[in-house]
């Protein structure tokens, strides 16, 4: 079990730091690169997946505020707060129980 929570807090810490830079990528290239009138498949499906958990934060809180949405910085901060919190004590809890 205690190596079960290690690899799994470990995990899921890659995995949430992967997502924040793919979020960060995306907002960047929304300022910056033009939009397409067709944009390709893939760029739809990763966008789709990109946006799972910004989706999840618009639809639990109001945020858009004077017409800027605070979706994706708003989970951001919760990425990183669980990514510090929650994983990490994953991670150590299965360190102390081994």
């Amino acid at each position: 079990m205690a190596d079960l929570m290690r690899i799994g807090g470990g995990v899921l810490t890659v995995l949430v730091s992967f997502w924040i830079v793919a979020i960060l990528i995306k907002m960047v290239a929304g300022w910056l690169i033009p939009a397409r009138k067709t944009p390709g498949l893939v760029w739809l499906w990763l966008g789709e997946i990109i946006e799972m958990p910004v989706n999840w934060v618009r639809v639990t809180v109001p945020t858009l505020y004077r017409n800027v949405d605070v979706a994706p910085w708003l989970t951001i901060v919760v990425m990183v707060l669980m990514k510090t919190f929650v994983f990490r004590a994953m991670i150590y809890w299965g360190m102390l129980h081994q």
